[in-house]
């Protein structure tokens, strides 16, 4: 769900981004950055300023360290789609931080940053819409199961 995924970007934490409040550290995560140089020699126009991870689109997970979950490529590599239908806001969203599923929806939840991702969609609370038939190489999901 989306709570569920941004408790899991969080880990517990509060902070802004998944690694803290300021500037991602080297090594943070596949991340947009103002080194980083795509193939054909572009470089990023709204990007973390001197940071670089030398990737130009998804890399192979558990290419970066795991957060203190032990959980890796949360807020980084790609987005997540969510299996809640997209709300504007929380009023009457489920309490338990279950999925808000409404039959008939179009848009889903789109939660964390990627490798494309600008500072502001980096943020751990960010979130945004997109069509349920939308493909992307920016939005991917995650395999989980109940413990």
């Amino acid at each position: 769900s989306e709570a569920e995924i941004e408790y899991a970007i969080r880990a517990g934490g509060q902070a802004r981004y998944p690694w803290g409040d300021g500037a991602p550290p080297r090594g943070a995560g596949n991340l947009a950055g103002g080194q980083d140089v795509s193939p054909s020699g572009r470089r990023w126009q709204n990007a973390f300023a001197g940071y670089g991870d030398g990737w130009w689109g998804v890399a192979p997970a558990g290419r970066f360290p795991a957060n203190a979950w032990g959980l890796v490529d949360m807020g980084s590599n790609a987005s997540e789609w969510t299996a809640d239908c997209w709300h504007a806001g929380y009023r009457r969203a489920p309490a338990d931080g279950a999925a808000w599923f409404n039959p008939g929806c179009r848009a889903r939840v789109v939660r964390g940053g990627g490798w494309s991702s600008a500072p502001a969609q980096a943020r751990s609370a960010w979130r945004s819409q997109s069509d349920s038939d939308m493909t992307s190489a920016r939005v991917g999901f995650r395999v989980v199961r109940g413990i």
